[in-house]
């Protein structure tokens, strides 16, 4: 089996059924299952043959896999991995709880009927030394169409490389560990994007579900990041930390819909000194000022918001003001193609940020109406953005008097004027053209005249 075979397969998963199970249900199954198998593959010389998956195949064939012998089956392997592997009690994950608490016979007849399919199929694969090599860009690649089913949370792979691009040409300027916030994350995948190339790096993050927190340490695992420089919170506990301890080297945020007005990152107290800017004021930008509070003095942020957030007025016109003259922090705007988000329905930005600036300028690209920013495009704005070119109708380096003069209103149109481009005309193909209409005009009014004749009018 190849490289893309082996690739079909695996992605073969979503296609598979799963009736009597929610969608959180089939995923947290499937993380579950596969991270399992991986572990198997990893330590598959020292495991005993009794804990591979091939002995719950025994178990489904013989009709004895239900739920409860398949909990009996995992709480003795995972005490016999934690033995070769001290990083992981799979006992301990939200999925292994979770199921721990199905008390629905129906439930647990969905969830057994799964269990034999699916393990029938993954024990199925061969190749072991390729799967095991290829396991970490699989599973990523899974967990993206997973978020893809879920619309609000796919970060596009055009998305993630600008992340990429941003990280990287910063992150080689670090000396020593590099620390990195995700607020709010998902799936993990903006990470992955970036942990993929480099290891030399301390995680900080919080989320909503306990089950993202799972996923995410997984991917990470993974790609060779050390689980003592992951430090993953809930966000209710985070809101109790709050701090983070001596700041963030960089913050990589994605909020395609925007955030609740009241929600912050960090203590309004502790944010810049600006109180005023958080009362009354849309949801975003409390957020990212909070954010920004939690950067390093050289440190760097990059987030995706609702591109309203560049022109609304009032309050809003105030931070602008205060981003762009008093910090002159706001490096960036990339005005994103529709196509990078799924039926999202207004336009978004991505937005970079980079403290103690010497510049006073902004860059600005609008890519909005961009069909989709394959490789070779993605090289050509890296290029414009090392050498913060202006190129007519695509970006605009623009110094911070225009933007003054503007009233700090960051609306793209106002900066990058759009190429009209003219198309050339055929001046014989136009009359050969204008020929045929007439001879059909004239054969329509031939048959007219006759209709007339026959009618005696």
């Amino acid at each position: 089996m190849d490289e893309k075979q082996l690739q079909y397969e695996f992605l073969s998963i979503l296609s598979e059924s799963h009736p009597g199970l929610t969608f959180e249900e089939y995923r947290d199954s499937c993380v579950f299952l596969l991270f399992y198998q991986y572990l198997c593959l990893k330590h598959g010389d020292s495991l005993e043959e009794v804990y591979k998956p091939g002995e719950l195949v025994k178990m489904a064939i013989r009709g004895k896999l239900q739920v409860a012998s398949f909990l009996k089956f995992m709480e003795s392997a995972s005490s016999f991995l934690h033995l070769l592997n001290k990083d992981f009690q799979l006992t301990e994950f939200s999925f292994y709880k979770s199921l721990e608490r199905v008390h629905s016979l129906e439930k647990q007849k969905s969830y057994a009927r799964f269990f034999r399919k699916f393990l029938k199929k993954i024990d199925g694969w061969d190749c072991k030394e390729e799967l095991l090599r290829q396991y970490p860009k699989l599973f990523v690649l899974l967990i993206a169409e997973f978020a893809k089913l879920k619309k609000d949370t796919y970060i596009s792979e055009e998305l993630s490389e600008l992340y990429h691009k941003f990280f990287c040409r910063r992150f080689h300027k670090k000396k020593g560990k590099c620390k990195v916030l995700f607020p709010e994350f998902q799936y993990g995948i903006l990470a992955s994007s970036i942990i993929s190339t480099e290891k030399n790096i301390e995680i900080y993050g919080y989320t909503k579900e306990q089950e993202y927190i799972d996923i995410f340490t997984i991917v990470c695992y993974m790609r060779g990041i050390p689980l003592d420089s992951l430090h993953l919170f809930m966000k209710k506990d985070w809101r109790a930390i709050r701090d983070l301890p001596d700041g963030a080297d960089n913050i990589l945020i994605f909020m395609p819909e925007g955030v609740e007005a009241g929600e912050y990152i960090a203590s309004p107290k502790l944010s810049l000194g600006k109180e005023q800017f958080y009362a009354g004021t849309k949801g975003e930008f409390p957020f990212l000022l909070t954010a920004i509070s939690c950067l390093k003095e050289n440190g760097f942020l990059a987030a995706v918001f609702p591109g309203a957030m560049l022109y609304r007025e009032g309050r809003e016109a105030q931070i602008r003001k205060y981003l762009v003259e008093e910090l002159n922090c706001l490096d960036t705007i990339m005005l994103l193609p529709d196509s990078i988000f799924h039926s999202i329905g207004q336009a978004e930005a991505i937005l970079f940020f980079q403290m103690n600036r010497e510049r006073k300028d902004i860059l600005f690209f609008d890519c909005s109406e961009i069909e989709s920013l394959d490789k070779e495009q993605i090289d050509t704005i890296d290029q414009l953005w090392s050498e913060r070119k202006t190129i007519p109708g695509l970006c605009a380096c623009v110094e911070r008097d225009e933007i003054e003069k503007n009233e700090y209103n960051l609306n793209l149109p106002r900066y990058i004027t759009k190429v009209v481009k003219e198309t050339a005309i055929d001046m014989e193909k136009g009359k050969a053209r204008i020929r045929e209409i007439e001879q059909e005009l004239q054969e329509i009014e031939n048959r007219i005249a006759i209709y007339r004749r026959e009618l005696g009018l």
